[in-house]
Order: C-alpha cells, then structure tokens, then sequence
C-alpha cells in the first residue's frame, strides 16, 4: 500500500466512527470522545452540532482524496518522464573504417545507394546501402589542393549539407558548403538518374547572398558564426537546416521554403527565401555542450546527431568527447521564443561504453517496430580516415 493512501484510509474510518457515534448519540448514550483529532460527540448536544461535525469530516475526507489523487497522478507523471528519459537508447552494432573517404561530413541514401560527402574533398563518394562497400566517387569540383588526399583547412569548401531536392521536376542530390567562412558558400547540384563517374551532372551554385543574410541575423545567432551542418527535406517540401553553435549561439532549426529556395539558387538571387528559426537545447557532457552536425527526416520525425567538441571555434576542431542522436517530431515544431522540446541519447557500445568519436551525419534505413529504428552514422576522424557506424535505436 502506498504511504500517501494510509492517512486517507485513517481519515475515512474517522468519518464512518463519527457518524456512527452521532447515531447511538441519538438513542441516548453517553459521551463519546475521540482523541486523535479531538472530536467530542455528546448525546446531549443538539444535532445541529452532530451534523456540523459530520460535515467537517466529510469535508476533511473529500480533500485528502483529492489531494491523494493529485499527489499520485503527479508521482505518475514524473515516473513516465523518467521512463521516457531513460528509455531511449543508441547501440552501436558495428563499425567499418573507410580510408578512402576523408573527412565524412554529410550522409543521402537513395534506393540502393548511400551517398557520401567530406568537408575537405572534392568527390561525393557513392556506396551500395546493403553492402556498405564503396563502389564509386563522382567529382564535384576539380582542384590542384587534394594531392595530399585532403584539401588544406584555410582552402577548403567545408561541404557539410547533403539532401535532396526536386529541381525542374527531377529528384536531385544538392551539397553546400557550412557558410563559417567567405569560401565555404558554395552549393553543388547532381542528378541521381545520371550518376555514373563519367557523366554525372554536376552544377555549382553561389549561397553566399543567403549566407550573408543569414550571418547578420541577430536572431539566428546572436553575435556567433554561421556554421550549417545538415540539411533535410520534410514530407511536405520544406527544407530544414541546422546551425551549428560556435560559441555564444544557439543550436538552432531554420526551416525555409524549399520552392524560394530553389528559385534563390538556380534564378533570381536577389530575392531571399523566407525562414523561421527555431532555437534547440542540447545536452552536455563534461560541461562542453553537444552541438548539431546531421539530420535525417523518417517516419515524420527529424532525426540529428549532435556532437560535443572541446572547442569554441567554427573552424578549429578540438577533443571529441562523445556524440548524441536526438528526434523530434516534425508536428511538434512550433514557433516560439523559447526552445524546442526533443529526445536524445549518447552513443555507445554494446557494453554500454560511450563512442568517442565524431558523428557527422545519419540516415535511417528501416523501422523495426513500434520502438525501434536502425540506421547508419558516419564519422570523421579528422586524420583523413571516415568510419561508418551501424546502430539501433530505442526509443
């Protein structure tokens, strides 16, 4: 029996002795005297008071149940919350290393192909989804700077964002640059139905008047560095970015319609796609907070890994301390000034130990059931190697 029940049950046994002793008071008794609450029935008093008493009992009665009641639909509801809290898990069930692919920074699958990119290469590396071996590299752009396998920091385009688009009514990858620096706005577009190496069709485009815009938005970042790290499409056409915090700014959603965003990129650059912002709190770990770096959109939720880095600069890595996978549900994006609510879970192994590397980009591949997804995270391990992890999560 719960503790908050006994003096609700002691207070009902009162009322049923009371009202038992006002009825024998009738017949003539004597005194009766209850001393736990000092209660004094007389068979001499009038009714009047014998009710009075009664009903203050009553009284008493009614307000510890409800008093009880709340007290344990507030105990429920806490233990719901940390159900919930403690329900959700990210396992890590195996790991394959690529040294071909350096700096893994954005992550696309379509059909049978997992479509991968790195912030410091010029390709977009192209996998078979059931094999997870590489099978091909399509050049984005061509450079004199990757001859060491990996293109200088200060020189390269720092591509982050991977989605895709439809442009002119075809399906199209589309990759773009972070914005933390002048030569980081570039935007590249390919087609899926023509991605063999050889003649794949490749356009580049310019964002830097977006990213301009969007670096003196107070409201965006608050006096922080533009810095996009992923991007995704939801079910109804809108495009999603999220900006990375540096140092003083918040993790945020910018949600922007994909058709003026199009019409930005292939036409009329003079008109700016409308956005709204939504600001996000991530979690911590070692007091370095965790910060966005991928998102995939499934089962009409957003999925983001996020990872903690002990560094306050948009260009400047530093310690890996471990990487978050979060969800929220697209319907419970809402525009508010205060931040969105959303689930999260630490990375780790199959024994429990948290992954310390950095997570860049996610894609889920199926729904298990009700509670459980798989997918797949890539890595960078800012040695020029890229490492792709195979997880469950349970939510």
């Amino acid at each position: 029996m719960q503790l908050s029940l006994i003096p609700l049950l002691l207070r009902l046994l009162l009322l049923v002795y009371a009202w038992f002793i006002s009825l024998t008071a009738r017949k003539g008794k004597q005194s009766y005297h209850f001393a736990a609450n000092t209660v004094f029935l007389h068979s001499k008093e009038p009714l009047f008071m014998r009710r009075v008493c009664s009903l203050c009992l009553l009284s008493m009665f009614c307000s510890s149940l409800f008093s009880s009641c709340q007290e344990n639909k507030s105990r429920q509801t806490a233990t719901n919350r940390s159900q919930s809290a403690q329900k959700m898990q990210v396992t890590i069930l195996n790991k394959i290393l690529y040294q071909d692919i350096p700096s893994a920074s954005g992550m696309e699958l379509i059909e049978n192909n997992l479509y991968v990119i790195g912030d410091d290469s010029p390709f977009l590396y192209v996998l078979d989804a059931d094999s997870l071996k590489l099978t091909g590299k399509i050049e984005l752009f061509r450079t004199t700077d990757f001859r060491t396998g990996r293109i200088p920091k200060a020189l390269k385009p720092d591509l982050e964002c991977l989605t895709t688009l439809t442009i002119a009514g075809e399906t199209h990858l589309v990759a773009f640059g972070s914005g933390s620096a002048s030569n980081r706005a570039k935007c590249y577009t390919i087609k899926p139905s023509v991605m063999a190496e050889a003649n794949a069709e490749v356009k580049e485009y310019s964002l830097e008047k977006l990213y301009t815009a969007l670096q003196q938005d107070t409201a965006l970042l608050s006096g922080d560095l533009l810095n996009l790290e992923a991007a995704a499409v939801t079910p109804d056409n809108r495009l999603i970015l999220l900006q990375r915090s540096a140092n003083i700014g918040p993790n945020a959603l910018l949600q922007i319609n994909s058709q003026e965003f199009i019409q930005h990129l292939t036409g009329n650059q003079t008109s700016l796609p409308s956005y709204t912002i939504f600001p996000f709190n991530l979690p911590e770990l070692a007091g370095s907070k965790a910060r966005f770096s991928g998102a995939y959109i499934f089962d009409d939720k957003i999925f983001f890994t996020a990872s903690v880095e002990n560094t306050t600069d948009a260009i400047l890595d530093g310690e890996v301390m471990g990487s978050f996978i979060g969800w929220i549900n697209i319907s419970e994006i809402k525009a508010s000034t205060g931040s969105q609510p959303l689930q999260t879970a630490l990375i780790t192994d199959q024994s429990g130990q948290p992954y310390k590397g950095k997570v860049e980009s996610l894609v889920i591949q199926e729904k298990e059931n009700q509670h459980t997804y798989r997918g797949l995270a890539i890595t960078d391990n800012d040695n020029g190697e890229s490492e792709l992890l195979q997880f469950q999560i349970s939510i």
